[in-house]
């Protein structure tokens, strides 16, 4: 009798309560609810209806925020008071122990999507919680217009490892739980452009927890895909910073070289300058947080506390000029690219053929390679044209290549100009004394006449041996 009486004082409290939100009474609700939720902690129902009250006090707080930030500067951060307000609920809600797996976790974090990073308590929530939270929706890619944006997952995941980098708070998640969030989003995210970002999040969080190889593995994967991002070079040389100084500083050259404005350098220079200074350069660290405050200045921006602080350094000299840092960094700059694939190595090729997207080309080398370029790696003036000669900087461990440029004709043994005129046999093939010629290349209007043609050596899969092949025919 005792059970039965006790279960409906349950089951009517948590109607009472569940009635009393819904009408708008959220007070009243509190009031009730709060000793009962104490005094049956067990009791699912009452943990419920208790959870839907903190949610509604929480999406109250939220609404003033976004409401402020639509007429204001579009600032999202929470104020301090607002902060606090949101961490007394959330401490609630994570006291009550809700099973995962229903719509009570993901339904608080949708409402806090746009600020979650300011939040290191929802952020717990998020990671630890993260198996349960997403649907197929979630993990696909926005597409619109102006392209693909980020899944739902993909975001909630970056701004996971925002907070954990900039607030101490969030670090109540272990640098092993962020990895298994950044991993569970890599299987299921169904993004393509941006899943590189995650690569380089979860670079710079290992930096931060001092696992340098890990990070080093990380940004380098970032890296082979991004060569001429500054950012992603500064993210690799942060991983030597500890280990091996004159490779951070190299690698923080390159980034420089790489930067297309200050704006974008600033990070790299206030990274870059007490480095530099640490190792007895100190005009060429003077010269880095003149830049920066260069660039703070010409922009009409505040100069930041960090920056001030460089600027009261006991290394810090107002004469150093910029030709010292500029020196340095053409000096350093080159010998990156040893970093990112084990060395380096150059040798001379010819351009074979335009890729038909127009994005690239393939360089030929000898009869037993020829690589792919792709269009951003060479640096000319002018469009690639099948005959040129090009030299190829090349990784040394897998000969993908790094950049290519122009230069003069020289002697290949598989590579081979000829004059002579284009007949066609009794089976309809093309010949240029013993180069044949593909029948694309063989136009009408060059059969029987004098022509100049590029011999490459090539393997014939039919006769099982090599010869020699066109690959490109003019009027001589």
């Amino acid at each position: 009798m005792y059970l039965r009486q006790s279960f409906q004082m349950s089951e009517n409290i948590f109607q009472q309560i569940t009635d009393l939100r819904k009408s708008g009474n959220l007070d009243e609700a509190w009031n009730l609810g709060c000793p009962a939720v104490q005094e049956n902690p067990n009791d699912q129902y009452l943990k419920g209806a208790f959870f839907w009250i903190c949610y509604v006090y929480l999406k109250k707080i939220q609404a003033d925020i976004t409401s402020r930030s639509d007429s204001g500067n579009g600032d999202i951060t929470p104020r301090d008071a607002e902060l606090e307000r949101i961490n007394f609920y959330v401490d609630w809600i994570i006291w009550l122990q809700i099973p995962p797996g229903g719509y009570e976790y993901r339904s608080l974090l949708l409402t806090f999507q746009k600020n979650l990073e300011f939040i290191p308590k929802l952020i717990t929530l998020l990671v630890r919680h993260s198996g349960n939270l997403f649907e197929d929706e979630d993990k696909k890619p926005f597409i619109n217009d102006k392209g693909e944006s980020p899944s739902l997952m993909l975001k909630f995941a970056r701004k996971a490892a925002k907070a954990w980098l900039s607030d101490q708070g969030a670090r109540e998640v272990s640098i092993e739980e962020l990895q298994s969030l950044f991993q569970m989003t890599r299987s299921n995210a169904l993004d393509k452009k941006n899943l590189h970002w995650l690569n380089y999040d979860e670079a710079k969080c290992l930096t931060v927890a001092k696992r340098f190889d890990d990070a080093k593995k990380c940004a380098l994967a970032v890296l082979r895909e991004k060569q001429t991002e500054s950012w992603a070079w500064a993210a690799l040389a942060n991983t030597y910073r500890s280990d091996d100084i004159e490779a951070a500083i190299t690698l923080f050259s390159k980034a420089l070289s790489c930067a297309q404005n200050d704006v974008f350098a600033l990070p790299i220079l206030k990274g870059f300058a007490p480095l530099l200074a640490n190792s007895g350069m100190p005009l060429q660290a003077s010269a880095c947080v003149d830049r920066a405050v260069a660039c703070y200045v010409e922009n009409g921006w505040k100069i930041k506390s960090d920056l001030e602080k460089m600027l009261n350094e006991p290394w810090y000299d107002c004469t150093a000029t910029p030709a010292l840092l500029q020196q340095l960094i053409v000096t350093k700059a080159d010998a990156a690219l040893d970093f990112l694939y084990g060395g380096t190595m150059f040798c001379v090729g010819v351009i074979q053929n335009i890729h038909k997207s127009g994005k690239g080309f393939h360089a030929y080398i000898d009869r037993t390679e020829s690589v792919s370029v792709r269009l951003g790696l060479y640096d000319s003036n002018k469009p690639p044209n099948v005959g040129d000669f090009i030299q190829l900087t090349l990784a040394r461990d897998d000969h993908s290549v790094l950049a290519a440029i122009p230069t003069d004709q020289v002697s290949l043994s598989d590579v081979k100009w000829l004059k002579g005129v284009l007949l066609e046999n009794e089976r309809g093939l093309c010949f240029v004394d013993d180069v044949f010629v593909p029948p694309d290349l063989a136009r009408e209007n060059l059969r029987g006449q004098q022509v100049k043609t590029l011999a490459l050596m090539s393997y014939d899969n039919r006769k099982n041996r090599y010869s020699w092949k066109a690959a490109k025919v003019d009027l001589a």
